[in-house]
């Protein structure tokens, strides 16, 4: 196991994820005075995990204010939707910054934020702009149409609509 010591400055959900494994290790006699182990080890586990929901969660909602600056035919929203992607990237950045661990696993983020950014692009078009339908097949077809690093948490890179 890492030292956790430098773990914890390096990488916050490596490091909760670590000493939730740690504690669920220690023996009945290494627990004292009757400590919770068990429920101290998932708080700690879940502490992590809330920074995990909270990057799947901007991805996906970074992946659906790009797809909507693509598709979405109404102009006037565009530069909130703009404004929003640009405050996704920046706490993202942050999160990434405090936890390399889930940084790494970013393209897996986006494979599995795709889908639902979709059908929300979809919900969305459907109640806002129902003439604007189908989407192309290329971006249906469940790969998603973005690289991660050179599009989606690029700092200044936005797709031209297509309406």
């Amino acid at each position: 196991m890492p030292d956790s010591a430098t773990l914890y400055d390096k990488d916050w959900y490596a490091w909760t994820q670590d000493q939730a494994a740690r504690l669920r290790e220690l023996a009945p006699s290494q627990r004292p005075n009757g400590l919770d182990v068990e429920h101290l080890a998932e708080e700690v586990e879940d502490m992590g995990k809330s920074d995990r929901r909270a990057v799947e969660s901007l991805i996906r909602n970074a992946l659906l204010h790009l797809l909507k600056l693509e598709f979405h035919p109404d102009q006037q929203a565009q530069r909130g939707w703009r404004r929003d992607v640009r405050e996704f990237r920046r706490q993202l950045e942050v999160l990434f910054r405090d936890s390399p661990s889930l940084y790494a696993r970013r393209e897996q983020f986006v494979r599995e934020g795709w889908a639902r950014a979709l059908r929300d692009l979809q919900q969305d078009l459907q109640e806002d702009a129902p003439a604007s339908l189908p989407l192309p097949d290329d971006v249906t077809s469940g790969v998603p149409r973005y690289d991660p690093d050179r599009e989606v948490l690029s700092e200044d890179w936005y797709p031209a609509p297509r309406t």
